[in-house]
């Protein structure tokens, strides 16, 4: 069932915005656009992953689309991360900023804090494997050799956007969400499909969760910044209403696989 609510329009003062200090403004300014990222590319997880067809066709491109979405999300999360790292968390004495958050927001930080240290999480082996970069050192041994009819496929379209080189996406991802699974545990006795499938449940868990830490920290930073008790606040009182009507749930919404591109 779809909903209304309503979206609270805050107007930032312009004196105030100029009134702040370099760090100041570039530590809230990144924070506001790391969180527009987050969003937009959560939302189109989501919605990747409802279906919009049948049949082998749809499910390749529907798997690719989903793979490929969580894959830039989650470098976009370690880049989120490297902000807060490289703009707050070096500073010494420690930044005003943090210093403000609340008790809940710095057990957010330091959860996100022990997870960004470690070297073998779901998310840092997708980053570290297939996220920015393509890893000349992944080995697709396994994979190629017990490789499906169906993933060697490849689909060729009149337009590129509608193309789909299923073999080389479904190589790549099996092999990392298999070494994600293989780093909980547990996968001595499993093939590598039931590995890959293992690694991807893994991996959206992760997404969710690291997801929640950082944007609570985010909102931290930027409601404290907006407030600025010790000086004038950046958002003037007045607030203006925004009605949203008829929105739909996640579920309703998919991303289309094939497009009509015209000529």
């Amino acid at each position: 069932m779809n909903r209304d609510f309503q979206i609270i329009q805050l107007q930032i003062n312009e004196c105030s915005l100029k009134a702040l200090p370099n760090r100041q403004r570039n530590q809230l300014i990144a924070c506001m656009h790391a969180h527009n990222e987050l969003a937009v590319l959560n939302r189109l997880l989501m919605f990747s992953c409802n279906d919009v067809g049948v049949g082998e066709l749809h499910d390749h491109a529907q798997g690719v689309q989903m793979w490929c979405i969580m894959q830039v999300l989650t470098g976009k999360l370690f880049e989120t991360w490297n902000v807060l790292n490289e703009r707050f968390l070096k500073s010494n004495p420690t930044d005003p900023a943090i210093v403000a958050l609340s008790e809940d927001h710095k057990q957010n930080l330091a959860w996100l804090t022990d997870y960004f240290s470690s070297k073998d999480t779901a998310l840092r082996i997708i980053r570290d494997k297939s996220a920015f970069h393509y890893d000349k050192q992944l080995n697709l041994d396994e994979a190629a050799a017990d490789v499906s009819e169906c993933e060697r496929r490849v689909y060729l379209a009149q337009h590129p956007a509608n193309g789909l080189y299923y073999l080389g996406s479904s190589l790549v991802f099996r092999t990392v969400f298999a070494m994600v699974a293989d780093k909980v545990g547990g996968t001595s006795a499993m093939s590598q499909i039931e590995r890959m499938q293992k690694g991807v449940a893994i991996a959206l868990a992760d997404v969710q969760e690291v997801n929640v830490h950082l944007h609570a920290v985010l909102y931290g930073l930027i409601s404290a910044a907006l407030a600025k008790p010790e000086g004038a606040p950046l958002a003037e009182t007045h607030q203006l209403r925004i009605p949203v009507v008829d929105a739909p749930p996640p579920g309703m919404v998919a991303l289309p696989m094939f497009l009509d591109i015209g000529d």
